[in-house]
């Protein structure tokens, strides 16, 4: 049959399984990395873990890891803030790396809008979060060093 006649998208058995190339290297706390290291572990030789095993050991291969820091009361990468609505609600954030970020758990990443928005504040200070549905004023209740 003709080559053109394939499904491209069908991977051949010399790339089955294979991965995107991952460009670049990326922070990850001493936290991050230890979870990332366990989860390798406890995934053995599984074969249902074997295409997420690939993934972080991948992974593992391209951060470096950061000690999370805290300078001057300023946000930094790994630090714990807290943050309060106009409501009063607060809700706490650690500045992490994209390899370890976990909503559920408040910790996200240095590199997305909210994580931006917090690098270098202190507390006291202001921010206005751009959203879809309107900005949200909050201010900076705490910054601490990661848990």
């Amino acid at each position: 049959m003709s080559k053109a006649f394939t499904n491209e998208d069908t991977p051949t058995p010399d790339d089955a399984g294979a991965l995107p190339p991952r460009a670049g290297t990326f922070p990850i706390t001493p936290l991050g990395l230890a979870r990332l290291q366990k989860e390798l572990t406890e995934i053995g030789a599984a074969e249902v873990g074997a295409r997420r095993a690939r993934v972080i050991a991948q992974v593992l291969e391209s951060v470096y890891v950061v000690e999370p820091s805290v300078i001057d009361g300023q946000a930094r990468f790994g630090a714990r803030v807290t943050v309060e609505d106009e409501n009063g609600r607060r809700t706490s954030y650690e500045l992490v790396g994209p390899d370890e970020v976990d909503p559920i758990a408040g910790r996200i990443s240095v590199a997305s809008p909210v994580g931006r928005a917090l690098l270098g504040k202190r507390a006291g200070d202001r921010v206005v979060l751009r959203r879809p549905k309107g900005d949200v004023a909050i201010t900076v209740a705490s910054v601490t060093g990661s848990l």
